[in-house]
């Protein structure tokens, strides 16, 4: 079959980018095959999907791929968004890596945090057997074959056998009027018996300008292993996000997924957990609150492949507005997944009678010896909860404020991840006030706000407590 250019996005663009980045081989021809599929792929491959294509595309060829560098000054890039007092980083400027810190004492130890390229270049063996056992695979989906086709950057984080981290890795993306689109690669790798906490921030600084920011990221939690990753996304309001994730839970593992959204003019999410391990567990919490036109397309999928596996995963969203999401979601149990059990919900708050949300929840089950349940629920604000907290002296703002803030408090909690968990509080609110608040570091919380937010809950037993299918 002959391929065709996609706008500018063609082979020799392929090839010039693996070229200027000094590939492989081997690496050149993976990109091909993936760009194939990208040529080829519809926008939805689910038919239960395609009604909402429409509502939730965007123009890809307004966006570009310029192969190169750009020269930025570290300090003043980055100035207000870093307190000195970082430490394990990887700091991103547009498409440039401009600065990595890694503590000598984790160095020494094994761990790895570098980027993808420099990691290619130090273990192309075992890169080549990430990118060839893929788990955002290029035909699960249309942009995850782009981003296999045309990245140009990416982060590789490895904890070894039996480490520990007592604190988090990081990486942070800024973006100021890039000049081209940032398309990268992230893998997270626990070896067995390790533990490691990633978070991941992408913000924009400046007058907003259209920017696209496209990524696959790959979670392995090797056996016994725990890995909790948080995300954090506070674009600027004429940005495209388009974000493909690939979790791997194996033997009695732990991989936690915490996202909280609050930019972009529109956002793609693509989650998958693949529960591959018995006794695995997979929890994914997402949180979103959009106003104006932000348009949210989300979609998860629990995947039960091992038996005695525990996944879940929790979306809640409030909507202002003309915004409009909706929340996709698929439980699937192989009939090999014995004794396992599974949760599906999505709730969303509209704030205003023009803001939108649907949400589609679906189970696939075949074993019946397990325990599975979905839930969804689209509502207006509750007028007797503000009517009660006006009665009270607030006034309608603050008590709106309060009835947010309290419905996004049941998945808040649960966040595993303390800075994760304090800071969104804090984010949310700056967002309702109008303003564009960073993750915030625990002093700077409580001199701020004088509070911080709750310790998180103990996991409450939700399949004894209600399931529609066993």
């Amino acid at each position: 079959m002959s391929q065709k250019a996609v706008s500018s996005f063609d082979e020799d663009l392929v090839r010039s980018i693996s070229a200027s980045l000094d590939e492989p081989a081997w690496l050149t021809s993976s990109r091909l095959d993936a760009f194939r599929q990208f040529a080829a792929l519809p926008p939805e491959k689910n038919p239960l999907y395609t009604k909402y294509v429409s509502t939730f595309s965007f123009p890809l060829d307004r966006f570009k791929i310029i192969p190169g560098r750009s020269e930025i000054d570290f300090r003043s890039f980055f100035q207000g968004f870093l307190t000195g007092k970082e430490k394990d980083i990887i700091l991103q400027g547009n498409e440039t890596q401009v600065h990595t810190e890694l503590s000598r004492d984790l160095e020494s130890q094994g761990v790895r945090l570098m980027s993808f390229h420099a990691a290619l270049k130090q273990e192309e063996a075992a890169i080549r057997k990430l990118i060839e056992g893929r788990l955002v695979k290029s035909g699960s989906d249309r942009f995850a074959a782009f981003v296999n086709a045309f990245f140009s950057g990416g982060t590789f984080v490895r904890v070894p056998t039996g480490v520990s981290l007592d604190r988090p890795l990081r990486r942070m993306l800024l973006l100021d009027s890039p000049s081209t689109s940032i398309v990268e690669q992230t893998f997270v790798i626990a070896e067995e018996e390790a533990k490691l906490v990633y978070l991941e921030e992408l913000y924009s600084k400046g007058v907003p300008s259209p920017a696209f920011v496209a990524s696959t990221t790959e979670v392995l939690a090797r056996p016994g292993s725990h890995v909790d990753f948080s995300s954090i996304q506070l674009l600027g309001d004429r940005t495209t996000h388009v974000s493909n994730r690939g979790i791997e839970t194996s033997n009695d593992s732990k991989a936690t997924l915490s996202s909280l959204s609050l930019g972009a003019e529109v956002s793609r999410s693509r989650t998958n957990f693949f529960l591959n391990g018995r006794g695995s567990l997979a929890e994914g919490f997402e949180i979103f609150f959009t106003d104006g036109k932000q348009r949210y397309d989300y979609e998860t999928n629990l995947v039960h492949n091992s038996p005695d596996s525990t996944g879940s995963t929790q979306a809640r969203g409030v909507l202002k507005g003309e915004s409009q999401s909706i929340f996709k979601g698929m439980i699937k149990i192989v009939n090999a997944a014995k004794n396992s059990r599974s949760y599906l919900a999505h709730h969303a708050m509209l704030l205003e009678r023009t803001a939108k949300s649907d949400g589609v929840p679906s189970l696939e089950i075949d074993n019946n010896e397990v325990r599975a349940t979905h839930s969804a629920s689209v509502a207006q604000i509750d007028e007797e909860q503000l009517f009660y907290l006006m009665a009270r002296g607030l006034s309608q703002d603050e008590a709106k404020k309060m009835v947010v803030l309290g419905f996004f408090e049941p998945v808040l909690s649960r966040v595993p991840i303390e800075q994760t968990r304090e800071g969104a509080r804090f984010m949310i609110e700056g967002k309702w006030q109008g303003e564009k608040r960073r993750l915030a570091d625990r002093e700077t919380l409580l001199a701020e706000t004088g509070e911080l937010t709750p310790e998180v809950k103990e996991t409450e037993d939700i399949f004894e407590r209600h399931y529609k299918y066993r």
